[in-house]
């Protein structure tokens, strides 16, 4: 098991990174950098709802809609999936923008961030009901919706959080510890679902019912404030104008951004259908396959997170990215082909620890040779948002794209599409190497 995409990066975190980066913006509204340092019980707080927060975008992307799926519809189940899964990314993405842009200009007396927080939770709660309870994929498809709205609403009230309410000298070490909580919740994720099998409502609605306590505690602990009168937020239509960028005038931005599209797709291929073939291809039952990807899932984080901070490290001593980029596809491609030959659970499980070594090289450097070629230095938010966009765009779009490759000769094709990643994946080391700026 491995993270949903590399590097993990929310659909919501597009609007957060346009709104940093926005023209209309007051410079005299943005966070002091006097900020009071935060406590333990706080930092607590925001690590144990993230983790929540996590646990209901990762039970569903990797064990509980493919469970859901091949019950309702199991000799269709590769493409009813992709649906599901490629237009819930699809709603989230796109609704995250107008919701980044309110929550940002929300005057209420409860706060700006508190009710979108709330307003989210309740949304979650429905989705997965209307989830657990669909008789048809249509209706999944609309609980799912429902949830993706959940997920923007949620990302835009707990995002902010490291910018508006932690000191600079805080900030790494907080973030970190959200993302070891992100990352536990991925490998929890798994095999949390094969233990809830037995009740389809407990297997959804769980999820949810952590994420409410932990959502508790932050609406009591942490500060919020309604936004100040003299914060301007430009239109919803101009922070979509914003996502574009002319590619022939900076080449290298284009080629890193085509590049990081080509692995996050290859790698949404993966995590996706994998548990579909262990069901499929290796003969395990839900329960049994859901125990065996948290097993894999925790020699992966272990390799994600060693590839991670050697090639940071290494990055920065050496002067060099390239070469990182082209050992993190390379891992990659790597555990894409062991995968779409495995005929047993040892070779499947070493392509996982592949990729996810390969995702943890990936990330080490990735935003460092994106801001390494950003076109104008002046407006970084803005092209750090497009850059997010590779990744979101590629789970989005990946589902929807794998059940048309499965379907070759005969369907259940998993060979072809992990094969159909691997040489996606190889096009970034072919960008990577057209880069110019940068060594």
């Amino acid at each position: 098991m491995t993270p949903p995409n590399p590097p993990a990066e929310p659909p919501e975190a597009v609007a957060e990174a346009l709104l940093a980066g926005h023209e209309e913006l007051i410079a005299s509204t943005a966070p002091s950098e006097n900020l009071p340092r935060v406590g333990v019980w706080t930092i607590t707080v925001y690590a144990l709802t993230m983790f929540g927060f996590q646990l209901t975008l990762l039970l569903p992307a990797l064990f509980s809609l493919a469970y859901k799926v091949q019950l309702i519809d199991p000799a269709n189940k590769d493409a009813s999936l992709g649906l599901v899964v490629g237009l819930g990314m699809l709603i989230s993405l796109i609704v995250s923008l107008p919701v980044g842009v309110l929550s940002d200009g929300t005057r209420l007396g409860w706060g700006r961030r508190r009710p979108f927080l709330a307003a989210g939770l309740v949304l979650s709660a429905l989705g997965a009901l209307i989830i657990a309870v669909s008789p048809t994929i249509s209706v999944m498809v609309s609980g799912y919706a429902v949830v993706g709205i959940a997920n923007a609403a949620i990302s835009a009230a707990i995002n902010p959080f490291l910018a508006e309410q932690v000191p600079a000298e805080q900030r790494g070490r907080v973030g970190a510890l959200g993302g070891v909580a992100s990352a536990l919740a991925g490998v929890g994720s798994t095999l949390l679902g094969s233990f809830l099998t037995g009740n389809i409502y407990v297997l959804f609605l769980t999820p949810v019912a952590v994420l409410a306590v932990t959502a508790l505690l932050y609406l009591l602990v942490i500060p919020d404030q309604r936004a100040p009168e003299k914060l301007r937020v430009g239109s919803i239509l101009d922070v979509f104008r914003n996502l574009w960028f002319n590619p022939l005038k900076h080449p290298d931005f284009a080629l890193v951004w085509i590049g990081k599209f080509c692995l996050s797709v290859g790698s949404t291929f993966f995590t996706t259908y994998q548990f579909y073939l262990l069901l499929d291809r290796l003969g395990f039952t839900a329960e049994q396959a859901g125990r065996q990807l948290a097993a894999v899932g925790g020699l992966s984080l272990l390799a994600l997170v060693g590839f991670s901070i050697a090639g940071g490290t290494l990055s920065d001593r050496f002067k060099r990215r390239k070469v990182f980029i082209y050992l993190a596809a390379g891992l990659i491609i790597a555990g894409l082909g062991a995968a779409a030959t495995a005929s047993s659970f040892l070779l499947f499980a070493v392509g996982g620890i592949l990729l996810s070594a390969g995702t943890g090289a990936f990330s080490s450097v990735d935003l460092a040779l994106a801001s390494d070629v950003l076109p104008e230095k002046d407006e970084a938010g803005k092209y750090m948002s497009i850059y997010y966009l590779s990744s979101t765009l590629a789970g989005a779009l990946a589902p929807l794209i794998a059940p048309v490759i499965l379907r070759l000769g005969g369907g259940g094709n998993y060979g072809v599409l992990f094969a159909s990643g691997a040489v996606l994946t190889l096009g970034t080391i072919v960008t990577a190497s057209r880069i110019r700026s940068v060594r």
